[in-house]
């Protein structure tokens, strides 16, 4: 299994009234062995360390946002990328502005990530909810990816001499942007909640 950080939308945090009656946790996303820059970005309205619900543990490991605010300083972000990245934000902005997707808060569950060093996962998640609050200061000051501009070919002389076309190497133009965290969004996680 793949250590995995997972993104949910809830109207209820952990531990209140309401949510032991109800997990109402909507899946949002999942990226692999990180926590990427886009759900450090989704956490950014008055992050807040609430108990896991995937882990059965009485430190608080998981990270509660806003879910308004965490969007604007993202889509204020995701303003800033490149053209070459339109397809990969018009996606995502799409997909987060879906109203069944918009609720109250995300939660963000990291324990996988954080189990996979040694160390308290308490202190850890304290240690994230500092730098979603320091990355928040000023979202301008991030920096942004830059697109991959392919080199054109080199042919030598006896391509040339010779007729011979030397194929442009492949490449994915969204590449650079990928590692932010976009283009994984889906309502189906490996944790599902009430859905």
């Amino acid at each position: 299994m793949a250590n995995r950080s997972y993104l949910y939308t809830t109207n209820h945090l952990p531990e209140s009234p309401e949510w032991q009656e109800v997990k109402d946790l909507h899946s949002i996303s999942e990226w692999n062995y990180d926590i990427p820059l886009a759900f450090k970005l989704l956490l950014a309205g008055n992050p807040r360390a609430v108990k896991s619900s995937i882990w059965d543990t009485p430190e608080k490991i998981a990270i509660a946002g806003d879910f308004k605010t965490g969007l604007a300083t993202l889509n204020e972000y995701l303003d800033r990328l490149p053209p070459q990245a339109e397809a990969l934000v018009t996606k995502t902005k799409a997909f987060l502005s879906n109203a069944s997707n918009e609720r109250q808060y995300f939660i963000l569950e990291c324990g996988e990530i954080f189990d996979m060093e040694e160390g308290s996962l308490e202190a850890k998640n304290r240690a994230l909810i500092e730098e979603i609050n320091s990355i928040n200061q000023d979202v301008r000051a991030l920096a942004v990816p830059k697109a991959i501009i392919p080199d054109e070919p080199h042919r030598g002389f006896l391509d040339k001499l010779l007729g011979r076309k030397q194929e442009p190497p492949s490449y994915d133009p969204l590449e650079p942007f990928y590692g932010l965290g976009l283009g994984n969004w889906s309502n189906i996680l490996y944790f599902q909640f009430g859905d």
